[in-house]
């Protein structure tokens, strides 16, 4: 379906498999009033807020304000990374997450939880979760229900820090680098390093990673084939986001595991030259760090590397893969490496050790031999069996 888009106002149904959803954007006072109307319809017994308690109390109040206008409203807080069941989903609550990536995670698995019988409406209230995780039916421990209603409400990215809306671009940066190479000029002359954004150039970032999102998983809604290309530099961000507080922000660590894989592919024969210079352009036109932080080393990373690919757990979140990392790469810009229809490839100590050059600011490497590919992984699609209509739950049709 086609995409309507004004400077404070986008309306896209995103079709994922069997199910769809609509993903609303909006910006500015007035857009509020018809929030309570369309996540009542059909009229809720109550709405169950599923929130952090570090989200801005004024975001908190507004929509308790407006969702109480048409059903009883309750707050439920995040604990760890969960929500504990609560008596005050009646069989007639729609669950409201509202906050970020976590946030998201948590009140799809409550949902899973229940076996899908509650409506669940999202309200990203970060970046990265408005372009990425809200509209996504895979979480990190598997599938969960398709939400009713996706709404993004610009202005609750007012309240962030610059360091933490630029950190919320690395999904525009990898659907660029990955999928959609021919929005490089677009969106390369709108980036800032210092992350200042009018809401009409973030909506237009949003619609990009909608337009990604609409012709990816329209045929893989679980990310097992071609939509793993979703986890572009993300094998090296999670390795990263596991170092504690030495950890960077996850949306640097994934620009730098987007780097290592250029660096990767290209050793690898795959990526050229050229293409990775891209990676690097745009990354510097993003404004993030493009080198590893002065208290992580080369073998820290490597290590995490280890230990992750050691857990081993197939899911479509973390390709599985005998004592060896899996990683995405590009053949060229959008069109990432397959080999028996696979994304995910092994990767060895060597060339990993060498890809991370790339972050270390220790050399260009030489590139190998065309064809001197990494392993792929077969078992990069994640477990078989699914069902996705138990997945993902009663979505709109």
């Amino acid at each position: 379906m086609s995409v309507f888009a004004s400077p404070l106002a986008l309306d896209r149904y995103l079709v994922a498999g069997s199910v769809g959803f609509p993903v609303q954007v909006r910006h500015g006072d007035d857009s509020w009033s018809e929030l309570a109307r369309i996540a009542a319809e059909p009229a809720p017994d109550a709405f169950v807020i599923v929130t952090e308690r570090t989200l801005p109390r004024a975001h908190i109040a507004r929509v308790l304000h407006h969702l109480g206008t048409a059903a009883p409203t309750c707050v439920r807080w995040l604990t760890g990374q969960d929500v504990p069941d609560c008596a005050a989903l009646t069989p007639g609550s729609v669950i409201v997450a509202l906050g970020g990536t976590r946030v998201i995670d948590a009140a799809g698995r409550l949902a899973a939880r229940t076996g899908g019988r509650h409506r669940l409406v999202y309200l990203p209230t970060t970046l990265r979760a408005m372009s990425d995780s809200a509209l996504s039916l895979v979480g990190p421990t598997g599938p969960r229900p398709a939400p009713v209603l996706v709404r993004v409400q610009l202005d609750f990215l007012t309240t962030l820090s610059p360091g933490a809306l630029r950190s919320g671009l690395s999904v525009l940066v990898r659907n660029v680098l990955a999928v959609s190479p021919a929005s490089h000029d677009r969106v390369a002359d709108r980036l800032r390093p210092d992350a200042r954004y009018d809401p009409e150039t973030l909506a237009s970032f949003i619609a990009l990673s909608l337009e990604v999102r609409a012709t990816l998983m329209i045929y893989d809604p679980l990310e097992q084939g071609p939509a793993m290309a979703f986890h572009y530099g993300r094998t090296v961000a999670d390795a990263l986001s596991g170092l504690g507080a030495d950890a960077p922000r996850y949306g640097e660590a994934t620009a730098l595991g987007m780097l290592v894989a250029a660096r990767v592919a290209r050793l690898s024969g795959l990526l050229d030259e050229e293409g990775e210079r891209a990676h690097r352009d745009l990354v510097a036109r993003w404004g993030v760090p493009m080198e590893l932080p002065a208290t992580v080393t080369a073998d820290d990373v490597l290590v995490a590397l280890r230990r992750g690919a050691a857990l081993g757990m197939p899911s479509p979140r973390r390709a599985a893969s005998p004592g060896r990392p899996a990683l995405v790469l590009l053949d060229r810009l959008g069109e990432p490496h397959i080999k028996g229809g696979h994304l995910a490839a092994r990767v060895g100590e060597d060339l990993l050790r060498a890809g991370l050059d790339a972050i270390t600011g220790r050399g260009t490497g030489t590139p190998r031999a065309t064809g001197a590919a990494p392993e792929t992984s077969p078992a990069a699609h994640g477990p078989a069996g699914w069902d996705l209509a138990a997945a993902v739950g009663p979505g709109r049709p």
